[in-house]
């Protein structure tokens, strides 16, 4: 798969890492996923906040695996746009929904209310935790 049109556009560019950079990026994944569960019972806007970064870390590390990383005022979107295009259309309901997660969160942090109910918090946590397992398939090929 060719990434040339995310470059041409400013949106990514190549960046290369160790190993131990894009483990380092997976634990504190994995270590959001068990703050957000952990959250759930206090605070379910943060809960979910902490969720969504999960995901991005961790997409993040898919991206320093292929050799590359997101530039630009809007890295959260260019993360998502190069996710579409490494993982393909099996994951493209997964994706919308973290596009989702997303916008909610961008809301939930510079908004003035704190709109996330506790379903919807619970469930994103779930779901991040899910992602979370699916990418790392990839990032360990």
């Amino acid at each position: 798969m060719s990434f040339s049109d995310l470059l041409k556009r400013g949106l990514i560019e190549e960046y290369k890492v160790g190993l131990e950079e894009i483990d380092s990026i997976l634990e504190a994944a994995q270590a959001d996923i068990k703050t957000a569960q952990g959250l759930l019972n206090s605070d379910i806007c943060w809960a979910f906040n902490i969720a969504y970064n999960a995901i991005l870390e961790t997409g993040i590390a898919l991206m320093y695996k292929r050799g590359f990383r997101p530039i630009g005022e809007a890295k959260h979107v260019s993360v998502i746009l190069f996710l579409r295009k490494a993982l393909g259309k099996k994951y493209e309901d997964d994706l919308n929904r973290f596009n989702q997660m997303r916008r909610r969160r961008n809301k939930a942090v510079y908004g003035i209310l704190r709109n996330i109910t506790e379903y919807e918090a619970k469930d994103s946590v779930k779901f991040t935790a899910g992602v979370f397992e699916e990418l790392i398939k990839f990032i360990r090929e």
